[in-house]
């Protein structure tokens, strides 16, 4: 717990991290801090794309955006440009807390930057010297407990592990808009694939997917295909290995429009990446999530009751990612049919799958 709490007027908060599941398993513990400092001026630093998932958080007054896809792509001089913005940009704050839930290298210079008297953050970061309240991190549980923790250290209480997404209004009136124009209708339970990642070794195999979905049609389900313009090529090829009329959704999406459909759907099925953590923030959704690498199970498992976790474990204990010797044999050990009894085991029919979405508050 901070000394002098009565003390501080800002309060920053941290979570510029690229992938987009660390900041949605984060969210626990950053409405947490939100509550605690909801007498401050409580501020909030997020990739810029992943705004549309910062601005679901009920109350919060100042965001920050990290354009991180910018300082990607452009030249170093840039690139010096936009840092030296952004670090101005916190010191007007003068920020007497700053809180960084990850730890790499750009969140913790910019805490020490910007002049924070506090910095809180994890003694495992990449930088601990830059912190002078560094927070020791239980290992081997899920990464939402070690947010949590930090959160704690810096005296929030957290209440519920559980956070749930919600979409706005306007999102809801997009997608609607977009499902109409693709002849999804919103009276019949929907089933949301994602099958991509960002590397292959996390992906299960087309033929999984598409028998899969064909077994979804045949019980009732729409089966809309979701994710980013590079998931399009894994979805199309799904696609055309299957037997029935299928939606692709895919580089359709705003992330604000997604949490939309999924508010909406009965199903998810996904690989380990961001949207599974997405799906799995929806309260009552039945997910599926697919994992491939040693551990990632432990970690990044979807966080919800409601869920069932699946491997495809081929006995690696140092995976080797996209130079796999085994030819990604783990992806493909897991078959159609433990999923297809995967999903039997969360729902039964889709009559029953609509009939509870239908039933949500």
């Amino acid at each position: 717990m901070l000394s002098n709490f009565k003390k501080i007027n800002n309060v920053v908060v941290m979570m510029t991290d690229h992938h987009l599941g660390n900041l949605v398993v984060s969210l626990p513990a950053i409405n947490a801090l939100k509550e605690y400092f909801k007498e401050k001026n409580f501020y909030l630093v997020v990739n810029s794309e992943y705004k549309e998932i910062a601005e679901t958080i009920e109350g919060l007054d100042h965001l920050i955006l990290y354009p991180r896809r910018q300082f990607r792509e452009s030249s170093l001089i840039r690139r010096g440009m936009l840092y030296l913005k952004l670090v101005t940009q916190l010191r007007r704050i003068a920020p007497d807390v700053i809180i960084d839930l990850e730890g790499r290298i750009v969140a913790s210079t910019l805490a020490f930057l910007a002049g924070a008297p506090v910095r809180v953050g994890s003694s495992s970061a990449v930088r601990p010297y830059l912190y002078n309240l560094k927070v020791d991190i239980t290992p081997e549980r899920h990464r939402l407990y070690k947010y949590s923790e930090i959160a704690s250290a810096a005296g929030a209480e957290i209440d519920s592990m559980f956070y749930q997404l919600k979409a706005t209004n306007s999102k809801r009136a997009v997608l609607s808009n977009k499902l109409s124009n693709m002849g999804i209708k919103t009276d019949r339970p929907i089933s949301c694939i994602h099958p991509g990642a960002g590397r292959i070794f996390r992906q299960w195999t087309s033929n999984g997917f598409a028998e899969t979905s064909d077994w979804l049609f045949s019980k009732g389900f729409q089966v809309v295909f979701v994710g980013g313009n590079g998931d399009l090529n894994k979805i199309n090829e799904i696609l055309s290995l299957s037997k029935h009329h299928l939606y692709n959704l895919g580089g359709k999406l705003s992330f604000g429009e997604l949490i939309a459909l999924l508010e909406i759907s009965s199903l998810y099925i996904g690989n380990d990446t961001g949207p599974l953590h997405i799906a799995s923030a929806m309260e009552t959704l039945p997910v599926v999530g697919l994992f491939f690498r040693p551990g990632a199970d432990i970690a990044w498992y979807p966080f919800t009751k409601n869920s069932i976790v699946l491997r495809g474990d081929a006995g690696c204990r140092d995976c080797k990612g996209n130079k796999c010797q085994y030819d990604l044999e783990c992806t493909k050990r897991l078959s159609s049919d433990e999923v297809k009894a995967a999903i039997s085991g969360l729902i039964t029919t889709s009559e029953e799958v609509l009939w509870k979405r239908n039933m949500k508050p």
